[in-house]
C-alpha cells in the first residue's frame, strides 16, 4: 500500500510539472526549436501573441524582441537558460518599436538593445499613453466577457476571449506598476552587421509599412530572415492581430528608396534564406509572398508619384486603382485588404503631393475630448482651401461609421456624414449614411428627409428605400 500511495504521488507530481512546463501565467505555453541552439516561444492557442527567438552564438546568447508583458519575458528567459544550458545573455534586438517588442526590454537590461533609431521616441510615445491604454484595456474586458457570456458565441470564440482576458489582466498590472520604458542601448539608421563569432546577424532599416521602425534581420549562416509584424501570407489562427493588414502607411520620402534598396538585397538573396519568420507565432511567410509584397510596394511607389505629379483627379485614381484591377494575385491574400490598399495610396499621395490628407487629420482628432471643436475648425480650413487637402468619400465614410458603430460618439459620426455630404453633393450613399446617423440619434424627420435625397440620387438606392417604407409606417 505504501509503495502504492508512493508511486501515485510520484505520478501526480510529475503530472505537475508537466502542467507547469506547458503554462505560463495561466497561458498555454509554446516552444518550438528552428534550428540547432534557436529556439521560438509564445503564449497562447488563440490569441496572436509575440514569438520570443533566442540563439546561442559564440559570443552568448541573442534574443530577438521582447513581449508586453515583463511577467512573461523572465518566464521566457528562464526557459531559454533551461533548454540552451547557458545564462550569458548579450544581445536583445528589437524588430520595431511598438509596446508587445518592447515593453519587456528590462527584463535584458544587463544585455545590449539594439534597434532601429526611430525606436526610442517610439517607445517614449507608448509610455504617454498608459493611461488611453488603461482605458482600452478596461472596455476590451467587458467585449471579451460579453463573448464568453453569449449563448451565441461559438467554442472557439469564447477560447480566444479567454486567453485574452488573461493576457489583458497581466497587461492591466504591468501598466499600473508605474513602468518604466528600457530604451535601446546602440541604435543604427540603415544597416548593422553584429558579430556574434559564429553567426553574423545582418540588420536592415524595413520602415515604411507597418512602422517607420521596422527592420529585417538575416542570419545567413542558418539561413533564416525575421520580418517582424510587416507581412504574413499565411495564418494560423483567427486572429492574426498585427499582422492583419499590410499596408504602405508609416514612412517619409527619405524611408522608401532604403526600404526598396534594402529589401532588393534580399531578394536578391534567396538562396541564403529557407525560413522567412513573422514577429507572431500565428504567422508564415514564403518567399513567394515576401516577393509579392515587394513588388507590390515597389509599384506603387511609382504610380502613385506619377498620379501626384500629374495633378490626377485622386478619387478618379482610386476607384480604378483597385485591388481587383491592378494587383488581382495579392486579391484574398492574408494582410492584403481595400482598406490598406487604400491607406497606401493616402500615404504615399501625401507624401509626392504635398498635401494634406483629410482622413489623418480626423483620425487624430477621433480620441479628442474637445473632438466638435477641433473638427469644426478642421471643417472650415478644408471647405476655404479645398486645394491644399486631399479627400476620399469612402474613407471619411468608413470614419464615420467607426465613430458611430466603434467609439458610439453619434454626434461626431453625424458631422463626419455631414462633411462628407458637402463635399461629395452628388454621392447618393453619403446622404444614405448621414440619414442612418440621424435615425440612431432619434430625429426621424430628419432621416426621412436624407433617405429621401439619397433615394432621388439614386433611385437604385434599395436599402433607402426599404428605410423610408419604415419611417413612414412607424
Amino acid at each position: 500500500m505504501l509503495f502504492k500511495k508512493f508511486f501515485v504521488a510520484v505520478v501526480m507530481l510529475f503530472a505537475a510539472l508537466a502542467c507547469m512546463a506547458e503554462s505560463v501565467e495561466g497561458l498555454p505555453f509554446h516552444i518550438k526549436k528552428i534550428g540547432p541552439d534557436i529556439l521560438r516561444v509564445w503564449v497562447g492557442d488563440y490569441i496572436s501573441s509575440t514569438a520570443v527567438t533566442a540563439m546561442a552564438t559564440e559570443k552568448g546568447i541573442v534574443v530577438i524582441d521582447s513581449t508586453d508583458i515583463p511577467k512573461l519575458d523572465q518566464a521566457f528567459r528562464k526557459i531559454f537558460v533551461k533548454e540552451l544550458g547557458r545564462s550569458d545573455f548579450k544581445f536583445l534586438i528589437n524588430t520595431h518599436g511598438h509596446g508587445d517588442h518592447t515593453n519587456g526590454n528590462g527584463v535584458y537590461a544587463d544585455c545590449q538593445i539594439i534597434a532601429h533609431e526611430t525606436v526610442p521616441a517610439m517607445m517614449e510615445e507608448n509610455f504617454r499613453n498608459i493611461a488611453r491604454n488603461l482605458d482600452w484595456n478596461k472596455e476590451n474586458n467587458k467585449q471579451q466577457n460579453e463573448i464568453i457570456n453569449s449563448e451565441k458565441s461559438s467554442a472557439e470564440q469564447k477560447a480566444i476571449a479567454k486567453e485574452q482576458l488573461i493576457l489583458n489582466t497581466l497587461f492591466d498590472e504591468f501598466l499600473r506598476s508605474s513602468p518604466k520604458p528600457f530604451l535601446p542601448t546602440k541604435t543604427f539608421k540603415d544597416k548593422l552587421i553584429l558579430d556574434c563569432g559564429n553567426l553574423s546577424l545582418e540588420l536592415y532599416q524595413a520602415g515604411g509599412t507597418h512602422t517607420r521602425s521596422d527592420i529585417f534581420i538575416l542570419i545567413p549562416q542558418k539561413k533564416i530572415l525575421f520580418t517582424g509584424d510587416m507581412m504574413a501570407d499565411k495564418w494560423l489562427s483567427e486572429t492574426p492581430g498585427c499582422l492583419a493588414t499590410f499596408a504602405i502607411r508609416s514612412g517619409s520620402a527619405e524611408d522608401y528608396p532604403v526600404l526598396v534598396k534594402n529589401w532588393q538585397i534580399l531578394i536578391d538573396r534567396k538562396n541564403e534564406i529557407s525560413h522567412y519568420i513573422p514577429g507572431h507565432w500565428n504567422g508564415e511567410l514564403s518567399y513567394d509572398g515576401f516577393r509579392k509584397r515587394f513588388e507590390y510596394l515597389k509599384t506603387m511607389l511609382t504610380d502613385v508619384e506619377t498620379l501626384a505629379k500629374a495633378g490626377t483627379d485622386m478619387n478618379l485614381f482610386m476607384a480604378d486603382y483597385t485591388l481587383k484591377n491592378k494587383f488581382p494575385q495579392l486579391v484574398n491574400s492574408p494582410g492584403i485588404t481595400d482598406q490598406g490598399h487604400r491607406m497606401s495610396i493616402n500615404h504615399l499621395y501625401v507624401i509626392f503631393s504635398g498635401k494634406m490628407s483629410l482622413s489623418d487629420a480626423v483620425q487624430g482628432l477621433l480620441q479628442s475630448e474637445n473632438f466638435a471643436a477641433e473638427f469644426d475648425k478642421l471643417k472650415y480650413a478644408v471647405l476655404s482651401s479645398k486645394e491644399k487637402y486631399f479627400f476620399n468619400e469612402a474613407e471619411i465614410n468608413g470614419l464615420g461609421y467607426f465613430s458611430l458603430q466603434q467609439l458610439r460618439q453619434i454626434d461626431n459620426a453625424i458631422k463626419l456624414f455631414e462633411l462628407n455630404a458637402e463635399l461629395f453633393p452628388g454621392s447618393w450613399n453619403a446622404y444614405d449614411s448621414l440619414a442612418e446617423a440621424w435615425l440612431i440619434k432619434g430625429d426621424k424627420q430628419k432621416a426621412q428627409t436624407l433617405y429621401r435625397k439619397s433615394v432621388e440620387l439614386n433611385p437604385a438606392n434599395e436599402n433607402g428605400k426599404k428605410m423610408l417604407e419604415q419611417i413612414e409606417k412607424e
